[in-house]
């Protein structure tokens, strides 16, 4: 029997090449706007994640450089290209292999460490945003809007039938609550498409925590027409008669309601892994860190003031986000 070895041999050769690569290659030298057209994030910024991430360290020679990793990590987040398109950039020179083990080492440190600290609800702010929805839409006590967002991914091979949702494809039915900024207060990525908007926030911890907090301090939300009304959640009428009263705060509750789906449109934006025309080709389980780890990351960059500027982002003015 013969096999064909021409393929392994390749590899074999291309490691060194690769070796040289990596040791030469530093992604900080890069000048600010091809490091955020790389990695989204601002040096100042991908710093910071560097600074407060503790990645492990090793004293072997051909170990992964702690920048590179994040690095790479950032890349494919960003981009939403295959691995082997993202280790073989000319910035970063790693075979597939070792793009998939420094990825999944890497989101497991992010959503540990950055997501607990950066996606939180926090009631200090409520009383700022609460002025600001009453002073621009007249509703009073919200503190922020929730939507669902379908987050695509391939067939299962568990459970299939949990993750097909309605519009034909698998996905990951992903709730997020934003205020005012764009900021993702909250998230929940552990039901499939299936699930509905309202059963994924009927389950949630936020649900609890605002049905509380309506009773201590008058704070609500606004959602859509997908979930059930409630003191503490606003819905538009279902039916409401053209030029009634109705009418009107439902097209005022839809404008209020645009900061959660320009948010979501914000984050599918810079992190193109989530966007529709991709498909994340990982289980369910690190998909839904993939997608903590985004939203934990989209608010760094509203913190650093990191500006959108992608092109084909339907947005009437700037956007630092």
């Amino acid at each position: 029997m013969f096999f064909d070895d021409s393929s392994s041999d390749e590899e074999n050769l291309l490691t060194p090449h690769r070796r040289g690569l990596r040791d030469s290659s530093n992604p900080l030298s890069l000048c600010e706007n091809e490091f955020r057209q790389y990695f989204r994030l601002s040096r100042e910024a991908f710093k910071y994640v560097l600074d407060v991430v503790p990645f492990s360290t090793s004293s072997r020679n051909t170990a992964i450089p702690t920048v590179l990793k994040l690095a790479a990590t950032m890349n494919l987040l960003s981009s939403g290209s295959y691995q082997i398109n993202v280790g073989g950039s000319f910035v970063l020179g790693m075979a597939q292999p070792t793009v998939s083990l420094v990825f999944n080492e890497t989101i497991t440190l992010l959503e540990n460490f950055l997501c607990e600290q950066w996606i939180v609800i926090e009631p200090t702010s409520f009383n700022t945003t609460k002025a600001y929805f009453f002073n621009k839409f007249k509703i009073p006590g919200v503190v922020g809007c929730i939507d669902g967002t379908h987050i695509p991914i391939l067939k299962p091979t568990q459970d299939e039938h949990m993750f097909f949702n309605r519009k034909g494809f698998h996905s990951i039915n992903a709730m997020i609550i934003t205020d005012q900024e764009y900021r993702i207060m909250a998230v929940n990525s552990r039901y499939g498409g299936a699930a509905h908007d309202s059963f994924v926030w009927s389950m949630s911890d936020e649900r609890q925590f605002f049905q509380e907090g309506f009773h201590n301090g008058d704070s609500r939300l606004l959602g859509d027409s997908g979930y059930a009304l409630a003191p503490w959640l606003l819905t538009p009428y279902r039916i409401a008669n053209e030029g009634s009263g109705e009418e009107i705060f439902n097209t005022i509750h839809s404008t209020a309601r645009c900061s959660v789906e320009r948010g979501i449109g914000v984050l599918k934006a810079r992190w193109r892994c989530l966007s529709s025309d991709r498909k994340l080709r990982y289980s369910p389980q690190r998909v839904s860190s993939i997608i903590n780890v985004c939203c934990a990351l989209q608010n760094i960059c509203i913190a650093y003031k990191i500006q959108i500027g992608f092109p084909n982002y339907p947005s009437e003015e700037p956007i630092f986000v």
